[in-house]
This record gives structure tokens, sequence and C-alpha cells, in this order.
């Protein structure tokens, strides 16, 4: 059951993205409702090179990307890097340091944290997207673009201790992705704390205010997951477990999948709704 989507873009005469809270995070709902960002284990495994592939995503929704595949820890990292852009005009560098990134990331500060840092950055200035979506008021509307313009770093201080700073360029047309309708603030502190199908979980719910229920098999689609169709038994064990995960931290008020349809009923909380539209 894939429903349309009610993802819009927009025009780009604005050229700042919206000024969400400290403690959310934005992201474009085309991009939450689809297999752009992977839940394949961050850390481990080849990643797929594509080239114009199509990336599974709900009715209403097309995309065709190019690079190295995507996963939920690029996500985090393009979470952070809007949220910084938030307060300037796109087309402008966006500064920080390494430090400060992999410390809103949550990440071990280490050299591997470093060298992961610099991965998931050259991955998303080499991406190419296409996103076409179906429009309200008939016909289509796109964006194509990288995830990232471009990325440089300088580096200071002995061998030990360096310190790392990034100046980022995003690309201007993105804010096309950002109209009130067309992207959802995530909540970032809980996020932090999930594992990669219960992030991605929570990137699509976010949504949906009031979900409808899907085939355990489309989420699985959707998830770009690297457990084989054929063997979705252990992908549907996978998913009640992060079902109940997310109910315990509060993201659902409950979760279940229907063992006679197979399909996943989820009920929002509502005070975590009221919280991340705020």
């Amino acid at each position: 059951m894939k429903p349309r989507s009610s993802a819009t873009v927009t025009d780009t005469s604005q050229l700042q993205l919206p000024i969400w809270p400290q403690d959310l995070r934005g992201l474009p709902n085309a991009f939450a409702r689809s297999a752009l960002f992977t839940v394949a284990n961050m850390r481990k495994g080849e990643r797929k090179h594509m080239k114009r592939s199509l990336i599974a995503t709900v009715s209403g929704i097309k995309i065709e990307y190019t690079g190295e595949e995507l996963r939920q820890d690029d996500e985090d990292c393009f979470l952070q890097i809007l949220h910084i852009a938030r307060n300037q005009e796109l087309g402008t560098a966006v500064r920080f340091t390494a430090y400060s990134m992999i410390s809103e990331l949550g990440w071990t500060k280490n050299t591997s944290s470093y060298k992961r840092l610099v991965d998931c950055l050259d991955r998303m200035k080499a991406s190419s997207i296409t996103l076409t979506v179906a429009a309200k008021q008939g016909g289509q509307e796109g964006y194509s673009g990288s995830l990232i313009r471009s990325f440089r770093w300088r580096e200071e201080g002995d061998g030990q201790t360096p310190m790392r700073e990034w100046e980022i360029l995003l690309e201007r047309e993105i804010i096309s992705l950002f109209n009130p309708h067309s992207y959802s603030r995530l909540d970032w502190k809980m996020r932090l704390k999930l594992p990669a199908l219960e992030k991605w979980l929570h990137s699509f719910y976010h949504t949906h205010a009031q979900p409808f229920p899907y085939k355990v098999e489309t989420i699985h689609g959707l998830t770009g997951s690297e457990i084989a169709l054929k063997d979705i038994r252990k992908f549907r064990y996978k998913l009640k477990k992060a079902l109940e995960n997310l109910v315990e931290h509060g993201f659902f008020a409950s979760a279940m999948i229907d063992p006679r349809t197979d399909l996943v009923h989820v009920v929002r909380n509502r005070q975590h709704i009221s919280i991340v539209e705020r």
C-alpha cells in the first residue's frame, strides 16, 4: 500500500531555510519517505555505487540517485549541516569545526570519527539527485542537484590534537524542498539515541501526523534494508523490535504488526507531535 505523497516543492525566491528550534532538525518529506538514506549497518559492509538508480519511494515521489549508497549516519550529518545553515543565506559558506560536528552527532571523539565525517561529506558532495514530486495543483515539480555543492577544510595544530575547520556550500535550489508542507521537524535528542532502523522509522513517521497502515513488505523496500526480500521474516522480527523500541521512547503511543494482514499499525504520541510541531 503506497499513498500519494503530500510533499511539494516551491520557488527559490526565498534564500534562507526555515528557522526551527535548537532541539529539532528539518528534513524534506520526500527524503524521509524513501530509501535515499538506507538502514544498512552504518559502519560495516561495502556500500553500493549507483548511477541514475531509482530509489524506492511512496507513490507521488520519484528519486533518481547517482553516487555511493547513503545510510543513516549520512542523514545525521546532513540534518546537522542543514541545522547550522538555517541561520544564513543559502549559497554562503557554512562553517563549523570537526570537533563541534562530531560532538553534535554523538560520535566518539577520535581519529576514526574524523575520517568517518570526511567520508560522509565526500559521499554527499559526490551525489546527484533528481527528485520529482506530484504537485497538488496538478503536474509535477522537481529538484536536481547534490546534497552538498562543495566542502573544504583546513587543519591547524600538531598531529596529536589537530583543529579541523570545515567550510561547506549547499545548493541554493534546495530551498525548494522546504516549504511549510514539504518538510518535517525531527526530535534530534531522540534520534541520536536510536539504531538505524528506528532512525528511519522516526524520520518516516514524523511526516505522518495520523499514520495509516503499511505492509511490512512496503516498509522493507522503503528502508533499503540489506535483508533480502526472501528473508522477510528476519526483517519482520527486526521491525517488530524497532517499533517496540519507539513505543518505549515515547514516539509511538502504540505500534503493532497485524499477524493476519501483515500491516503495520502505529499511533503517534500526541504529546510528541505537539513538541516537534511547535
